[in-house]
């Protein structure tokens, strides 16, 4: 048969894109649709803890085929096969991009990552050929000719040790390394441990997270986990003990009721973090002096202003507003700067401003004190920020050599702006009723 065209390249990961239908969800419109999706159901910040721990693994590589509005040297890709890994990577390098309630986790461990630029595809041509191969990655064994996964037995011989071996004896170290538990004590405990830790109502109670093959963490804050696993300890202890090996699951569950009842606790749940010191990576020493902090990615991206264009129903503004949060700051800041300027055209004239009027004039001192954003020393630095977008984006657009190449001053104007923007938008709302 003849052979389907397929292309091995490296590419930049800035010119890959994740699918916005893949089977693993609904159609979504925008990147940041799938990556809130894929973080809170697929499981990519596991990933990507794993992945600033080990790499990537060096048996996969990426499928993508080719956006069709793009070709030659500007050509952008879409993420066939390795959606998860790519969001992955891409909220590595940049944590700006990730959901907000996911920032601080991506940032800590982007901390410990040195960003990967470029990653190995594999560009698809044919669908068919394209889709011969997902079915065979994903369709399970489809009779021996996609992928067979291990069975528990297959799965014990390859670790050694089985799953619940390795979770008590994670347990115990991590009790044993906090007092709660003496070397003495421990002997001839395991059994008992692995008795109780084997029932997932019980390390659900305890808030440990099994997830990954390799280490045993946990996701209850670390004065949550100590109170239970204090207990825990002390009920097997104790002279005429709770916990013994000699207990059915049926009451391994009831005492696991029991326990998370237990008083004092705060009751939250955390991103899983590791039970016992990480020992994967040698510590870094520590630097002399700070390290120097991380330029910004992209333009600042505020939900409540999101949400307001919704309200406004403004088209135009909603894709503006995305297109210039979501384009490469450090690569395109003479292109954002002219978004920049031409979004603020185009808000102040749904405001009421008049075409002969430019944004800066129209928002006076006193239209700014009037949206109670504060005194007029107090609002000069928004006035000093609309003008340089203004001056940026003129000075770009008609001046033949000169342009805004000044990244990190125009994402601090309109980080400054977020509120004026809100109250532009209430305003241009007013307007049309």
């Amino acid at each position: 048969m003849l052979e389907p065209r397929r292309i091995e390249r490296t590419i930049s990961l800035d010119r890959i894109f994740l699918h916005h239908e893949n089977p693993r969800h609904e159609p979504y419109e925008t990147q940041a649709q799938v990556i809130e999706y894929l973080c809170g159901n697929e499981e990519v910040p596991q990933l990507a803890r794993d992945i600033t721990r080990h790499g990537l693994s060096p048996l996969d590589r990426f499928g993508v085929v080719r956006d069709h509005d793009t070709e030659g040297s500007d050509a952008t890709y879409i993420a066939a096969e390795g959606n998860r890994r790519v969001c992955a990577l891409k909220l590595l390098n940049d944590p700006e991009l990730a959901p907000p309630e996911r920032k601080a986790f991506f940032e800590k461990q982007a901390a410990e990552w040195s960003p990967i630029a470029e990653i190995p595809c594999v560009i698809f041509e044919d669908q068919a050929d394209l889709d011969l191969w997902l079915k065979r990655r994903h369709h399970g064994a489809a009779g021996g000719t996609g992928q067979k996964p291990w069975n528990a037995d297959q799965k014990a011989r390859h670790s050694g040790t089985s799953s619940r071996n390795r979770i008590a004896l994670a347990f115990l170290d991590y009790a044993e390394g906090d007092g709660l538990i003496s070397a003495e004590e421990r002997r001839r405990r395991l059994t008992t441990v692995q008795r109780f830790l084997s029932n997932p109502v019980m390390r659900e109670t305890l808030g440990l997270d099994t997830s990954d093959p390799d280490s045993v963490s946990r996701n209850r804050t670390e004065d949550d986990f100590r109170l239970l696993s204090r207990q825990f300890i002390s009920d097997m202890l104790s002279p005429n003990p709770k916990v013994t090996s000699r207990k059915d699951s049926g009451y391994i569950e009831a005492y696991a009721r029991e326990l998370s009842s237990l008083g004092g606790q705060s009751h939250k749940r955390i991103e899983a973090e590791p039970l016992g010191p990480d020992t994967e990576k040698p510590k870094r020493r520590r630097r002399s002096r700070p390290g120097k902090a991380k330029p910004p990615q992209r333009l600042p991206w505020r939900t409540d202003v999101a949400d307001a264009l919704k309200v406004l129903g403004n088209w135009k503004l909603q894709n503006l507003y995305h297109s210039i949060c979501d384009v490469s700051l450090p690569e395109n800041t003479p292109l954002l700067a002219v978004g920049a300027w031409s979004f603020f055209e185009t808000l102040t004239a749904a405001a009421g401003r008049n075409p002969d009027t430019d944004f800066h004039s129209f928002l006076s001192a006193n239209r700014l004190m009037g949206y109670s954003l504060g005194t007029k020393q107090q609002i000069k630095p928004l006035r000093d920020a609309l003008q340089r977008i203004l001056h940026y984006g003129n000075t770009t657009k008609h001046h033949d050599t000169a342009a805004a190449f000044n990244g990190d001053q125009l994402h601090n104007d309109m980080d400054a702006l977020g509120d004026l923007i809100v109250k532009v938008i209430e305003d241009a709302n007013a307007q049309k009723k």
